[in-house]
């Protein structure tokens, strides 16, 4: 089988990446998204599913049965296939599964979920001494009591502040989350202080989804709720706001729904995707000077980016600008996106008019 034939599921959510990019980046690398867990050649864990994948003994319990042979991938590992991440040099594997396991006191299932979630980085040689040494620190929270996805949630957490397991001092807080121990007090996972009678089991990923459904299902009030809590819990996520934004717009609350995407793009200034939705709110106020900045941003981001040069191309066009219409309908044309042929046809139109301007001269 080819890379082309194989399909590919994403289990839960990637974050900062929306659908549209999703789609685009998979098909580049050569693959194709599918939304039937069955289908799937390839299913990709989602770093945001291991709260709900993740038995409590360490085991991997999917709600669904893939298909005989297909290949678990976890979040970090699809981001390199399809060039999101650039791979980084790794350490030597120097020790076994097993060697690990008994060390850690872990068994070989677990250092595999480990493996999945992106606790743990094996090569084809074996995993190295820094991966002993996070096992040892999960096999220690798991002694003690911890459950085994709220592990793997700190040690995802710690990595986004390029820290480990193996260098904080984690214990579980009397209701329930892992907190660093720190001198004075305790801290989140994050970095934040709290008090120690404090604490939420509430989680942004469970907060996203349950706004993906409200949003899917029409029900848009209870998608910006859950949006809003999403964005309130997660500060880095670009992709949060931009949802709620489309969410806002959608219930014609354009004002807010500019604030959300402006947030987005506050959180991730070569994001798309927000520059587009920001430059179609624009031109539906009659905005179209910074509407066409928006797509300007859009496209200088993304070259490709079909829908941003189109109306970019078509406001220049009702402004009689057409030579700079022109150009960047050459540029979607040269894209070879299935809507090339009216870029073709707005093309002629474009070159008439320059022909019929000069004809005046």
């Amino acid at each position: 089988m080819t890379s082309a034939d194989q399909k590919v599921y994403v289990f839960g959510r990637l974050r900062g990446v929306t659908l549209r990019r999703l789609r685009l980046l998979t098909r580049a690398a050569g693959l194709a998204l599918t939304r039937r867990p069955p289908a799937a050649d390839i299913i990709v864990l989602a770093h945001g599913t291991a709260r709900s994948a993740v038995s409590e003994p360490g085991d991997l319990r999917l709600r669904f049965q893939p298909k005989r042979n297909a290949q678990l991938l976890s979040e970090r590992s699809f981001r390199f296939r399809i060039g999101i991440l650039q791979p980084k040099a790794v350490a030597d594997g120097r020790y076994s599964e097993n060697q690990v396991a008994k060390l850690a006191g872990l068994g070989v299932e677990q250092l595999r979920t480990l493996a999945l979630y992106d606790a743990l980085s094996p090569t084809q040689s074996g995993l190295s001494y820094t991966d002993l040494i996070v096992a040892r620190a999960v096999g220690r929270l798991s002694g003690e009591g911890a459950a085994f996805p709220k592990i793997i949630a700190a040690a995802l957490a710690l990595e986004e502040r390029g820290m480990s397991l193996s260098a904080v001092r984690l214990a579980e807080a009397p209701w329930g989350e892992l907190v660093q121990v720190l001198d004075g007090g305790v801290a989140q996972v994050d970095g934040q202080l709290v008090l120690s009678l404090e604490g939420s089991d509430v989680n942004s990923d469970e907060a996203f989804a349950a706004a993906e459904a409200y949003e899917q299902a029409g029900d848009l009030e209870q998608a910006e709720r859950f949006y809003d809590l999403a964005a309130r819990l997660e500060r880095a996520d670009p992709v949060i706001p931009f949802n709620l934004g489309n969410v806002l717009d959608e219930l014609g609350r354009e004002r807010e729904a500019e604030i959300a995407y402006r947030q987005a793009i506050a959180r991730d200034p070569n994001f798309p995707d927000a520059w587009f939705n920001l430059g179609v709110l624009q031109e539906n106020v009659g905005r179209d000077d910074e509407a066409l900045t928006s797509y300007e941003r859009a496209f200088a981001v993304e070259p490709s980016y079909a829908d941003a040069l189109h109306n970019a191309a078509l406001l220049l066009m009702r402004r009689r600008q057409f030579s700079a219409a022109l150009k960047l309908l050459d540029q979607l044309v040269s894209t070879k996106e299935p809507n090339s042929g009216e870029a073709r046809r707005l093309a002629h139109l474009c070159r008439l008019e320059l022909k019929q301007e000069s004809a005046r001269r």
